[in-house]
Parts: structure tokens; sequence; C-alpha cells
């Protein structure tokens, strides 16, 4: 188990004892792809693994593909993106699944790609089993979408299990900052009840932690670490 947390910013590069860092690159945010740039020379320089996370970017869109493609050339693990429906809604047919597959093929030539449970969590076995060859598991977006974490774990198959190498987690706690999930951990939630069982299967997985208050950010690592030692034991 490899734990890391994600950042925005340079300056938090280097403020959590993690071994790995997630870049999360926000689609309008004003100088995103600046940012991007610098948080990775940033743990270029200190020596932290990293992968690129971007948030509102579309394969669908050829708007985004430029800047897809400049994240993917930055990365160094993964680039990890959401699951995607067909526009309006549904599984990606026709002549999008055409063009989805063509900007996949093209960003995974530069790097891997890896697929979140973003869009559709219900659906996302399916979206996995075509798409995916890199799976990142969010377990937070598992319980917003109203499953139970710990027996979604029990029903993915040998090959879903095979494909993750990546884990959001986060806790799923009512509103806050428009969402509903993205809390800090606490002891016993469903989530690291999850990820316990995740990891008894498939102990070597990159951890990621994603909370919105970033002040808690040490007592939530502090619950891996527990976690970590109670399965190395």
């Amino acid at each position: 188990m490899t734990i890391g947390s994600r950042v925005l910013y340079p300056e938090e590069v280097g403020l959590w004892n993690v071994e790995l860092l997630q870049i999360s690159v926000y689609n309008g945010m004003k100088g995103c792809l600046d940012l991007m740039r610098n948080c990775a020379r940033q743990c270029r320089e200190l020596g932290i693994r990293y992968v690129v996370h971007p948030v509102g970017y579309s394969l669908l869109e050829k708007s985004t593909m430029k800047d897809l493609r400049v994240m993917a050339e930055w990365t160094d693990l993964a680039l990890i993106l959401h699951d995607e429906k067909a526009p309006g809604g549904g599984r990606l047919r026709g002549g999008y699944e055409r063009s989805f597959r063509t900007a996949l093929d093209e960003l995974s030539s530069i790097t891997t790609v890896s697929f979140e449970n973003a869009e559709d969590t219900a659906d996302v076995l399916w979206f996995w089993r075509n798409y995916a060859d890199s799976i990142t598991l969010d377990l937070g977006h598992v319980e917003t979408a109203g499953l139970d974490a710990v027996r979604f774990i029990g029903s993915l198959d040998d090959s879903s299990i095979g494909k993750i190498e990546f884990v959001h987690i986060h806790r799923n706690n009512g509103w806050h900052g428009g969402i509903r999930d993205h809390w800090p951990l606490s002891p016993g939630c469903r989530e690291l009840e999850a990820l316990r069982t995740l990891l008894r299967r498939k102990p070597d997985l990159n951890v990621i932690l994603e909370i919105n208050e970033t002040e808690m950010t040490g007592e939530s690592l502090k619950l891996l670490r527990e976690l970590e030692e109670e399965l190395r034991g």
C-alpha cells in the first residue's frame, strides 16, 4: 500500500509525509496548466512520484484535448480521468464511442490512462470492461451513488480487481461546499472498511486521500497509516 494525497498548488508539494501526490487540475481554474507544471517540477525536484488528475475535462470535446495532451506529457505514473457518458446520458455508442476511443488511444500512446468512477458508478463496471486497462476506484463516490462500498468491493470480479491501481478515499457525510463527499476520514467509517477489504484482496495499491478540509489531512493520513500497520501485522 502506497499512501498519497492531492495538491493543487506547488507550495503544497512536500507538506505531508506521503509517498505519492495527485496533482488535480480543474478546468476553468485560472492558470491551471501552469500550476500543474509547477507542481510536477516540484515533485520531480523532491523525488516524489505523482499522478495528474484532470477534473471537468471530456475526451469527447476537441476543445479540451489539447490541454489533456499537455497533462499526459507532464504526468508521471498515470493520467486519471473520469468515466464518461454520451451527451444527454447513456452509454457511449456510435460516433461518440468512436470519438472517445480515438481520443483515448492518443492519450494512451503518451502515458497510462486510469479511469475513475465519477459520472455513473452504477454503470461503471460496463465502462471499465470496455475502456479501462487501469482503474482508479473512488470509494467516496461509491457511497455517494447510494451503494455500500464494502459490498461493492465484495462484488468485484478478479478481472476488475486486477485492473485497480489507484484508490481515491474520502468520506460521504452530507452536503458541504455543494457536494456530499470529500469529507475527512473518521475511525470505522465505511470507506475505510471498504479499503481494508480491498487491500486484503490486493495489497499493492496506491491510495490517494482526497479531502476538502486540508487542515484535517494529517488526521486522515494517520488513519491510513494505522490501517497500513494493521495489515502488515
